[in-house]
């Protein structure tokens, strides 16, 4: 079977499937899965990967709506959150071997940089390292370390604390050790989606109410917070498609590394946006768009990102080797990444 034909393939099984298991209709369900099952491989081409990964996260949902046990063919691993000291390995060959963890990190800190021009004393709020949960602890005892160093050999006056709270919503401003005259950043990357809704307003508005020069803000380009199913699966099978279609173009079919970013950090995410609700979903990715619309509705106001940093984007896409494949887009004064016609990765920035 042709390539393109067997992908047209799998997308057809794919909706269907998900179709029937929306419906409450396991026969037809495990029918089409077991089909998808015979043409689905987590070895073959881009789309017989992703089809692998999605038909295991519709046989979750299908085992916990019904209470049948349906086992997924592929590792149940529970969605990387804390990550492991391996996944954090594994975190490392994504950063390498694609652009977009990069391009996130380069976009927030160019604009921190720009806002805080011509201050004399700093606080940088980092909601990734802050979550004491996120990363261990040892790790970010080392981040100290290695800063408070970074900063010694450049003669510059530096304190480094680790402001644990257990979950970003129950954050409280002394745990940020703020002093009076310093200028504020607060940095958001791919992490306010997974605030539960009812929190996220009163977060924002703490964050607010402490005047920061800026706040970064990087999510997904994803909309899979929306309230019915198949819609949501629809969007992830868009979504995830375009990602798996990159590392087609970065790595050998065969390549280990692939498969570990696949298996231990793509694969539970979709489980989590396909088989999970409630509580259990905490993929909530919501797209540039709403955002701007959650943003403004707390009293931030939108800082068009710089053509410096534009630049530093484009630089950074020419270092890697996949052809054109990568796009950068501006939009309304924010950035957006992608592979081929699909958003990948948005970065913006807010203030007060």
């Amino acid at each position: 079977m042709q390539e393109q034909d067997r992908g047209l393939q799998l997308v057809h099984l794919l909706l269907a499937c998900a179709d029937f298991v929306s419906k409450g209709d396991q026969p037809s369900a495990l029918r089409h899965l077991h089909l998808l099952r015979r043409i689905a491989s987590p070895l073959g081409d881009s789309m017989q990967r992703v089809a692998s990964y999605f038909a295991d996260a519709l046989a979750a949902r299908l085992s916990s709506s019904s209470g049948t046990a349906v086992s997924p063919r592929g590792a149940g691993a529970p969605y990387p959150f804390p990550p492991s000291p391996d996944t954090l390995k594994i975190y490392q060959i994504l950063y390498q071997a694609c652009p977009y963890i990069k391009f996130a990190h380069f976009t927030a800190n160019q604009a921190i940089f720009e806002a805080f021009h011509g201050e004399d004393h700093v606080h940088v709020v980092d909601l990734d390292i802050l979550q004491g949960y996120q990363w261990p602890a040892a790790a970010v005892r080392e981040t100290g370390r290695h800063l408070a160093s970074l900063a010694a050999s450049l003669r510059v006056p530096f304190e480094f604390h680790a402001a644990v709270a257990d979950k970003l919503e129950r954050l409280r401003p002394a745990a940020l050790q703020r002093r009076v005259g310093e200028a504020l950043a607060v940095n958001a990357v791919n992490r306010l989606h997974r605030v539960p809704g009812a929190h996220l307003g009163l977060l924002l508005s703490m964050i607010r109410d402490q005047a920061p020069k800026i706040m970064t803000l990087v999510e997904q380009e994803a909309g899979h917070n929306g309230p019915y199913f198949l819609g949501r699966f629809l969007e992830a099978l868009h979504y995830y498609s375009a990602i798996f279609d990159s590392l087609d173009a970065t790595f050998p079919a065969d390549s280990a590394p692939r498969m570990k970013v696949e298996q231990c950090l793509l694969a539970p995410e979709i489980r989590n946006v396909v088989a999970c609700e409630g509580a259990e979903r905490v993929a909530r990715h919501e797209q540039l768009d709403r955002w701007r619309r959650i943003m403004e509705g707390r009293g931030f106001e939108a800082v068009p990102l710089s053509p410096a940093a534009v630049g530093q984007s484009q630089v950074l896409l020419g270092l890697y080797g996949a052809g054109d494949g990568y796009r950068l887009n501006e939009d309304k004064g924010c950035l957006l990444l992608g592979w081929q016609d699909r958003a990948i990765i948005g970065a913006s920035a807010w203030r007060c």
